[in-house]
């Protein structure tokens, strides 16, 4: 049985952002991004970004791993694993990602795109 020193100790790097800034926000090392104030200029982050209820995003580009939304943004969002927008969420903006998740009462303006594997579909065609 392992004893709570053995197991191998992971670093959780959450910055919690609730005061309005300005400017530029790239984060090259996987992080826990949580933005709860006013928020514009270009934002960057490895790992997980959540813009929270009160947050009032207005970027030309919002890049991530893995967003939550549920506060607004104004500018395009690209994200490279999944994006999900919350009920509250209020976004304008083009959007690009793999996986998208909008709950209900969730608002989005703007084009959807979602990159198709085709492989897939090439291996799919030669089975019929």
């Amino acid at each position: 049985m392992f004893k709570k020193n053995d197991l191998p100790q992971t670093e959780d790097k959450v910055i919690n952002i609730e005061a309005g800034m300005q400017g530029s926000l790239k984060f090259t090392g996987p992080v826990n991004l949580r933005l709860n104030g006013d928020f514009e200029g270009d934002l960057e982050a490895k790992g997980i970004l959540l813009i929270g209820e009160k947050a009032d995003v207005k970027a030309k580009t919002v890049k991530g791993d893995t967003i939550t939304i549920a506060g607004k943004v104004k500018g395009d969002i690209i994200c490279s694993k999944r994006l999900e927008l919350s009920a509250s969420a209020r976004v304008i903006g083009n959007v690009e990602t793999p996986v998208l998740v909008i709950a209900e009462g969730a608002q989005l303006k703007g084009d959807c795109q979602m990159p198709v594997d085709e492989t897939a579909k090439e291996g799919s065609k030669k089975k019929e």
